[in-house]
């Protein structure tokens, strides 16, 4: 079996078509709904009886089995099995209480170390139509074609292809691939999933509109590289620039990735036409076409965020190349939990975290670690002569900020000095979950 360490994670979407006449497709549809409505209502019950559990100071082992039966099906000879009681219908087949027993596990250690229990952040839910979760146990691909070679011959150039989902409760979906051209990546990962590289697990089903979409989790094998252990890559995330490289051991060798004005200028400009957009359908009432009307302004919306996400896609695939190129072990980048800043404008329109994950999950398949560092004083302090001081950055004639040590007398990108200073740190930051007592807390 292989660890971790040997395999990373993806989610790729893909639309399904139920294989089946208006019948079959009316059943599979009810199935659907019907499992998402019994799932997220039993999600919301859970989170709230161990989130209430631990508030009134119940002792672990009460909590313990409060998790323990929030995973098991309801039992009519045993009532006290499960947490639930029959008005929970769970479908047959999909293995709903152990699937968000695991799921309100892991979001309740991820809010706990948000601040769930300080105040900082509210308790998770989810909405009764949020998306089916799955477990890789309950589907699996077979394709329609004599041998896997036919379907390879065939798998990059033919629109209509026969692969075909087998789902529980005897569902089987068709899936929809498209034009040969624009679905190739997609098309690839099923070439993989049939050559047994790519491993299906757990995953989800939702709506788009009248549309089935499989939110498909994979499990790859990380592309095995020769990493130098001592090389470290620092990515500093500024205002100026978007993203700037460089290596703990070298003075010179710098990337710097993206521009300010264009980015900021571009999402400004969507949000520019959104608004007038929206001006003028304001006038629009409820009833017969406002649904219509309001079609072009989601779609603005939905533009800029996949703008948005396209930038980020690039400017994380050109800081992994970066470290791939010079053989980087790791990649440093700035923790900014808890960090803002004073230009409102700024720290609206920059996606500093959504950035930070795709540099993680583009690095893990290498076998490249991101850790993350303490962003406090990297900005202010000399990389050259380890000096600190808010004086080190003053501004030039256009009012923007330089690095200039008040000590050694060196003059430097105030971008570029940061990323040295990040590379270079030791100042490690868990992003891991952590397990929090609340009864020893109270205690003390």
């Amino acid at each position: 079996m292989a660890s971790e360490k040997d395999v990373y994670t993806i989610t790729r979407k893909i639309q399904l078509l139920v294989d089946g006449n208006k019948e079959e497709i009316n059943r599979v549809y009810k199935y659907i709904r019907d499992g998402m409505y019994s799932q997220n209502r039993a999600y919301n019950y859970l989170i709230s009886a161990i989130y209430s559990a631990k508030v009134s100071g119940k002792t672990n082992e009460e909590i313990n089995d409060i998790k323990k039966r929030g995973k098991r099906d309801f039992k009519k000879d045993n009532p006290k099995w499960s947490l639930y009681n029959e008005d929970f219908n769970f479908q047959t087949g999909l293995r709903t209480p152990s699937s968000i027993g695991q799921k309100v596990c892991q979001d309740l250690d991820k809010s706990q170390a948000d601040g769930l229990y300080k105040g900082k952040v509210s308790l998770p839910n989810r909405k009764l139509d949020a998306p089916l979760i799955i477990q890789g146990q309950t589907f699996s691909f077979y394709h329609g074609y004599a041998t896997d070679e036919e379907l390879f011959d065939n798998i990059y150039t033919v629109a209509d292809l026969n692969i075909y989902m087998k789902f529980a409760n005897g569902i089987h979906f068709k899936l929809v691939f498209g034009n040969p051209h624009r679905s190739h990546e997609l098309r690839s990962v099923f070439y993989n999933i049939f050559k047994g590289i790519y491993k299906p697990c757990g995953s989800s089903i939702q709506f788009k509109g009248k549309k089935i979409i499989l939110n498909l989790t994979l499990q790859m094998p990380v592309i095995k590289k020769e990493l130098d252990e001592n090389i470290v890559v620092g990515v500093d995330l500024g205002a100026a620039i978007p993203a700037m490289c460089s290596l703990n051991t070298n003075n010179y060798v710098r990337l710097s990735i993206g521009d300010r004005d264009t980015f900021i200028g571009q999402r400004t400009k969507i949000q520019a036409q959104r608004k007038r957009l929206a001006k003028g359908l304001k006038n629009t009432r409820g009833g017969h076409g406002r649904k219509k009307k309001l079609k072009p302004l989601d779609r603005y919306t939905g533009y800029e965020k996949h703008w948005v996400e396209s930038a980020n896609h690039s400017f994380s695939k050109q800081i992994v190349d970066f470290a791939l190129k010079h053989n980087a072990k790791y990649i440093n980048i700035e923790d900014l939990t808890g960090v803002t800043t004073d230009n409102k404008f700024l720290h609206r329109n920059w996606s500093y975290f959504q950035l930070q994950q795709y540099i993680t999950y583009k690095a893990k398949k290498y076998g490249i670690i991101v850790r993350k560092v303490k962003a406090a004083y990297t900005s202010q302090t000399c990389s050259c002569c380890g000096y600190c001081d808010s004086g080190n950055r003053p501004k030039d004639e256009r009012g923007q900020a330089y690095f200039k040590c008040l000590k050694c007398g060196v003059e430097l990108n105030a971008d570029f000095n940061g990323s040295q200073n990040i590379a270079r740190s030791t100042e490690f930051v868990d992003d891991k979950p952590k397990r929090i007592d609340i009864n020893k807390r109270k205690a003390s």
